[in-house]
């Protein structure tokens, strides 16, 4: 312990004396060993400790795929198709969800809810206690009977009712239904992006499906678990042709089903920067041997009057440790404030909600475990080179200028060779990260996204039970906001969301029984839609106002059901069907014959309606009142400010129904910017950040080495512009033909 102290004295005062080596040194390492634990708190909780559920290992998603294995809908059941479920010899446990928008009513304003309805088990299935009150399990319901209760979210909790701890106990309505709040769950349970938790069980309505969530048993293999899905689903399907028909099951993690592709993107990233950080030590290595190989008499002296081996190299090693400390302590501060910045930045939908990104304890080890590697790995090889003066050769030179070994020269330069090709490939690495996040913001659309917003109106709960007095609200709903000043053109857009989905269904075109396995989007939408996304009509026409009221068995096509369905001819005239448009759900409300032959009268031009990395699907425009949802949605284009318009539309809706809500009010182009290239933008601009610093890295090096070696061989240099009368220019350039070692990592970083 003494030597220890002894040797951080010491060390301590050499660095004293060269406050421009420690502060290059420790600006590399903060930035390395920084970037560094700012990357691994979003990789440790992304993707090592996403989700606060017990046994969330076990817990898994089940996919209905279709034929080519694309990611479907989640596994449904019915009442009597849970108790099938839970028979299956792989399941450990099931709950059962369903999602439904709600107003919040009583004395206030009505505020837009998201409600989930789960099966009682839920937070038994989850284990994670509540926060604050209780949490609903089997026991609550008595008879059969679920009770009016709830549990609320944290974040609703917060921001409703301002964190107040007495809100257990007291009622909310939904709906102008009253709930007995009972509970408030942790900040990190938001399973289902729920404000309020209700207790809910399934009814005896065949068509009345919910979401499954299944926790396999411990030690099953997914193979195993997705052929007892199959057979269960090819049987659903079999009783009910509203069921997902000739679908695939997939059974994925949690993580899988949500981060998908973007777990690789985190774990490049990772690699990344840990290729920054080596850049850092690298650094600090050239450093230490460039001020070792000054050091060499005062090491020769120690060895001279009796220091050995060992005690040099602890002493260089006790120096490199404490330059890596002090710099993974500054980084650990600039990782505090960097990793805000990272959670915020994160794209949005992209990873769990549940996951707390920030500096915690396993961070913090993470980063004393950093300090500690790369303080001994930038510091055992110019330890173990500098423990080993000659001592007759530095006795000779008689000066405390040495321009050190043939050895230290090489690794200086096999440091800078690896620096320059590690910098090389991030470059690399940040412009094809930038290439594709410029491709993917450029790929053609189809529609003008521009002022265009979107929204979600909800109705008082049972306010329009039957098919013509929903469509007539809906209908004086998309004409008041028409009527908005500022407000081009407003439309309903029921299945279909422009850019990234909609209701993909089995289609038949007459004349054509050969296609048995077609597929198309079926996009329930108002007239004005086209008008509003200025898609281009190519041929015939749209269906009219009045066709839309009478819900006409007229439909419009895109050129790819053109280009795969109708190539034989001129598609209008033709017709087509879906038996899934004929869709049983208690809450949809459908016009006579959904599922009849449409008529197609008009086909437009190509969109985006599959994602942007995705090929255009087939579509299939109809009108919205077809089948009619217990809310409305809809997509208005602004003429100027969308801000200024969305507040217009509220307070004209208010002044229409006071209990009318509008929610989830966002603009196409803020969906795009999330969803179409949120996650290429985060790649770019991470992989650029990261260049930019291994290339200032980089230079400092070849600025420490060249600056170093100038510095040791003035001497030298001024006795050969005395004797031959150089011009200072020749020595420049001398200098600068010392090269091959920028060249070797050049062609090593573009190999």
């Amino acid at each position: 312990m003494w030597n220890m102290m002894q040797d951080l004295r010491f060390a301590l005062r050499q660095f004293h004396r060269s406050p421009g080596f420690v502060l290059t040194a420790v600006l590399s390492l903060m930035l390395g060993i920084g970037a560094t634990t700012a990357i691994f708190s979003v990789v440790y909780g992304v993707l090592l400790d996403p989700y606060p559920y017990q046994d969330n290992d076990r817990m898994v998603h089940v996919q209905l795929n279709d034929k080519h294995n694309e990611r479907g809908g989640l596994f449904i059941v019915n009442g009597s198709g849970y108790k099938e479920l839970r028979k299956l010899s792989s399941l450990d446990d099931v709950f059962l969800q369903q999602r439904r928008q709600e107003n919040l009513t009583g004395d206030q304003i009505p505020v837009s809810v998201n409600v989930g309805l789960y099966s009682l088990n839920l937070f038994e299935y989850m284990g994670v206690p509540s926060f604050l009150g209780r949490e609903f399990t089997p026991a609550d319901a008595s008879a059969g009977n679920v009770p009016p209760i709830a549990v609320l979210s944290y974040l609703f909790w917060e921001r409703q009712f301002g964190g107040s701890r007495d809100v257990v106990g007291k009622s909310i309505e939904l709906d102008h239904r009253p709930y007995t709040v009972i509970g408030v769950v942790p900040p990190r349970f938001t399973w289902g992006d729920s404000d309020v938790y209700l207790p809910a069980a399934p009814t005896a309505d065949p068509h009345d499906y919910w979401l499954s969530f299944v926790k396999l048993k411990a030690g099953t293999k997914f193979p195993v678990a997705q052929a007892e899905f199959q057979t269960l689903a090819d049987e659903f399907a079999r009783q009910d042709k509203g069921y997902p028909q000739d679908r695939k099951v997939r059974i994925v993690s949690l993580n899988e089903q949500i981060l998908g592709k973007f777990a690789g993107t985190l774990a490049l990233l990772f690699g990344a920067v840990l290729a920054l950080l080596v850049i850092g030590c690298a650094n600090v290595s050239i450093l230490l041997l460039a001020r070792g190989t000054a050091r060499q008499h005062e090491l020769a002296v120690r060895v001279s009057v009796g220091a050995g081996r060992s005690r040099l190299i602890r002493q260089l090693l006790t120096e490199s440790v404490l330059l890596s400390v002090s710099g993974a302590a500054l980084g650990v501060l600039v990782a505090y404030k960097g990793v805000a910045a990272l959670a915020t930045f994160l794209p949005y939908y992209s990873f769990p909600h549940e996951a707390a990104i920030h500096v915690n304890a396993i961070v913090l080890m993470f980063s004393a475990t950093v300090a500690l590697l790369t303080g001994i790995l930038f510091g055992v090889s110019p330890a173990w080179q500098l423990s080993r003066p000659h001592l007759g050769h530095l006795i000779q030179a008689g000066s405390a200028k040495h321009s050190g070994s043939a050895h230290n020269r090489n690794t200086h330069r096999l440091l800078i060779a690896g620096q320059v090709a590690l910098t090389l490939v991030l470059l690399a690495a940040a412009g094809a990260a930038m290439k594709a996040f410029v491709a993917r913001i450029h790929t053609p659309l189809g529609f003008e996204p521009d002022h265009v917003i979107s929204l979600n109106v909800g109705f008082p709960k049972g306010a329009n039970p039957v098919w013509q007095a929903r469509l007539n609200v809906n209908e004086q709903v998309r004409k008041a906001i028409t009527e908005v000043p500022g407000i081009d053109t407003a439309s309903v857009s029921t299945t279909w969301f422009p850019g990234f989905g909609g209701f993909t269904a089995k289609v038949e075109v007459q004349g054509r029984p050969s296609l048995t396995d077609a597929q198309a989007m079926f996009c329930l939408v108002s007239p004005q839609e086209f008008l509003t996304l200025r898609i281009p009509l190519l041929g015939g026409r749209v269906y009219d106002e009045a066709e839309t009221m009478r819900a006409a068995h007229l439909a419009v096509v895109n050129q790819s059901f053109v280009k795969q369905y109708m190539s034989d001819g001129d598609p209008i005239g033709k017709s087509v069907r879906s038996p899934m448009l004929k869709v049983e759900q208690p809450s949809l409300l459908l016009a006579s014959a959904p599922d009849e032959w449409l008529q197609v009268i008009g086909v437009v031009g190509d969109t985006r309606n599959d994602g942007l990395d995705h090929p255009i699907k087939p579509a299939v425009f109809l009108p919205y009142s077809f089948v009619l949802p217990p809310d409305e949605s809809l997509l208005v284009r602004a003429t100027g400010n969308t801000d200024v318009s969305l507040r217009a539309i509220k307070e004209r809706l208010r002044q229409l129904n006071p209990e009318m809500v509008v929610g989830n009010t966002h603009t196409l182009l803020w969906w795009l910017e999330t969803q179409g290239w949120g996650q290429e933008r985060f790649i770019a601009t991470l992989f650029s950040l990261f260049a930019v610093l291994a290339l200032a890295l980089a230079a400092t090096g070849l600025y420490s080495v060249v600056s170093f070696a100038v510095t040791q061989r003035t001497q030298e240099v001024g006795i050969r512009m005395a004797l031959v009368r150089r011009e200072p220019a020749s020595f420049v350039s001398c200098w600068l033909r010392r090269g091959p070692c920028w060249a070797l990592g050049w062609r090593q970083g573009w190999g």
